[in-house]
């Protein structure tokens, strides 16, 4: 047989081909794509739900059980069959322990919280019921609840930070149920309040995900307010978290690029993105997030405290003060350089005067405690100058009260320093010392206006001594913040309260930076000056910060040129600095009313 035939006949043979025919592909591919991704649910007929749970307990019948078990997970159940299911469900409550947990759990994974109000209400009495049978599961359920404290990420921002009345319904259907379960099963507080902790969304999530979290955890504290200490404690080390990680500096630059036409460089563009170990932060973002996060805490506050009349309820407002408070003195105070998250504890104060007292008070007896670590005595004393500065909200009474204060220590510990022979003026040996004297020369020079309207206050201010501080061998003129050490040295001369340019210059000629040795044994060489750090400096954050402006105090320029004596004449070039850049190497390119650079002087350029 010749070789030609023999290929016919296999050809003409049915064997099958190893390659598959190309309509046979493509038919089959068609088959995939058409293929719904969900099934419709259909309870089984020919057995109730409760029959397949019998079943599964009595003769360990698993096939029929897991069955029900993938369908209710991945079948789309439409209202009149989560009707049914639930109603099915709730018949076999008594079965529901841990052996269920699959069954319970199918039954947990549904979306129902969009649902009709009817669904909803067959759905939170199933919860209820269960946890009430079988606490085994409370775990479980208050996650999945809380779960529910997060947006999906194709949901729609909120607009002007107003919730929509569709997430108003939705959240009043979630903590409707939480409150009952609090209520019924009190093991469900700890599992509620270490959920929330757990599923907080991490700093650099989206805008939407971070205050519809927030706004969540907030309506919490309205039929729990047991957990007010642990809830603002996490709330604001996650904001403080944020804030560090979104300096002003960006804020404000990406602020002056919207109001711009062209673009910035690429090189200050750079500065927007930081890099950690797990992803990269766009700083931009998260000052929006911030400011979104900040506008509900800060509403909160109101809500919470005014009454309709938009007087503070005291016992709302001083039990508020004290959670707060705690939480300040364990997150806010000693993080450094913070530039919004604080602004809680100025929104408090200025509610009520008796807050800023009790606020300034606690403060003070911070700075006055030498069981206190030194850096959190300084930081003490900085809040104080800075509320007493930029609050509206302080009288002139509590600003002189508190210059007194400031001034009574100062010569207490002067006078403890004048016994001894000899005094080192080490900055690191007196930081508190110093800070003090600069809390005081800030205060004088930004509210002089307030404290020179009349011939009273200028006693007042010649019996602080000034001129004392001063000259006083260790010299805190010299580690000042220049800034601070200007502006006060023109208000102090022009009021003749105390003449500081003869220390200035003589402090300029014999500036030397000073090497030393940490406790790590590493090498630090110091300038010896005073940070320039102030708490309550501008608030930056648009949408947050209209409920802050009204309260807030801005710095306002005067001229202060002034004497008639030759030596007055001489120094006027050290009134108001020429050049920023004279300043500081930190202050160049500044804007002349400086975002937390400097104290908040503007300088002449």
């Amino acid at each position: 047989m010749s070789r030609k035939s023999s290929s016919s006949r296999s050809r003409c043979s049915g064997s099958p081909s190893i390659l598959k025919s190309t309509s046979t592909i493509k038919r089959r591919l068609t088959g995939v794509l058409n293929t719904p991704p969900k099934v419709r649910f259909q309870l089984p007929h020919s057995k109730k739900v409760k029959q397949i749970l019998e079943a599964y307990v009595g003769s360990n019948e698993t096939h029929e059980y897991m069955n029900l078990v993938c369908l209710i997970r991945d079948a789309e159940l439409l209202e009149s069959d989560l009707s049914a299911l639930l109603d099915e469900a709730t018949e076999c409550i008594s079965l529901l322990n841990q052996d269920f947990r699959l069954f319970v759990e199918s039954l947990l994974s549904i979306r129902w919280v969009d649902r009709s109000l009817d669904v909803v209400k067959q759905y939170q009495g199933f919860l209820v019921n269960l946890i009430s049978a079988h606490n085994v599961h409370a775990k479980f359920v208050i996650d999945k609840l809380v779960n529910l404290f997060l947006p999906n990420l194709t949901d729609p921002e909120w607009p002007d930070g107003e919730i929509t009345e569709k997430d108003r319904q939705i959240c009043l259907n979630i903590h409707v149920v939480i409150k009952i379960l609090l209520d019924v099963v009190p093991m469900c507080k700890d599992l509620l309040l270490q959920s929330i902790t757990r599923q907080y969304p991490y700093y650099n999530r989206p805008t939407h995900t971070q205050e519809y979290y927030l706004h969540h955890i907030l309506m919490v504290l309205a039929y729990q307010p047991s957990f007010k200490p642990d809830i603002f404690h996490l709330v604001l080390v996650k904001l403080i978290k944020m804030d560090v990680n979104a300096p002003k500096e960006v804020i404000t630059q990406e602020m002056m690029e919207d109001e711009t036409i062209f673009p910035m460089e690429d090189d200050a563009k750079s500065t927007k993105t930081i890099s950690t170990s797990f992803t990269n932060v766009n700083r931009s973002d998260l000052g929006v997030a911030l400011d979104a996060c900040m506008d509900l805490l800060l509403g909160y506050i109101s809500k919470e405290c005014l009454t309709q009349d938009g007087s503070a309820d005291w016992e709302k407002t001083k039990n508020l003060y004290h959670h707060l408070l705690t939480a300040f003195d364990k997150v806010i105070l000693p993080t450094y350089n913070s530039h919004h998250t604080q602004f809680v504890m100025f929104a408090m104060c200025a509610l009520k005067p008796a807050v800023t007292e009790a606020f300034l008070s606690h403060l003070w007896k911070k700075v006055c405690n030498p069981n206190v670590a030194a850096v959190l005595r300084q930081t003490a004393i900085t809040y104080i100058a800075s509320l007493v500065a930029r609050g509206q909200f302080v009288s002139l009474v509590v600003l002189k009260g508190t210059m007194q204060q400031m001034a009574d220590w100062i010569h207490s510990y002067m006078k403890n320093q004048d016994g001894l022979e000899c005094v080192n003026s080490d900055l690191r040996v007196h930081s508190v010392f110093y800070s003090v004297c600069q809390a005081l020369f800030y205060l004088l020079a930004f509210r002089h206006k307030d404290l020179v309207e009349s011939k009273k206050n200028v006693v007042f201010l010649q019996s602080l001594q000034l001129g004392k501080m001063v000259t006083n061998r260790l010299n805190p003129l010299r580690v000042c913040h220049q800034a601070v050490v200007q502006s006060f040295a023109a208000v102090a001369r022009k009021y003749q309260l105390a003449y500081c340019y003869t220390v200035i210059d003589h402090n300029s000629r014999n500036s030397m930076p000073t090497i030393y040795q940490d406790e790590k044994g590493s090498r630090i060489v110091s300038d010896n000056l005073l940070c320039d750090y102030y708490p309550f400096d501008p608030y930056v954050l648009v949408r947050s910060g209209k409920r802050i402006q009204p309260h807030y105090r801005d710095y306002e320029e005067e001229a202060l040129s002034g004497s008639n004596d030759s030596d007055a004449k001489e120094n006027d070039l050290d009134d108001f600095l020429d050049s920023v850049s004279d300043l500081s190497p930190n202050l160049k390119g500044s804007h002349p009313f400086s975002y937390g650079s400097s104290p908040g002087f503007r300088f002449k350029l």
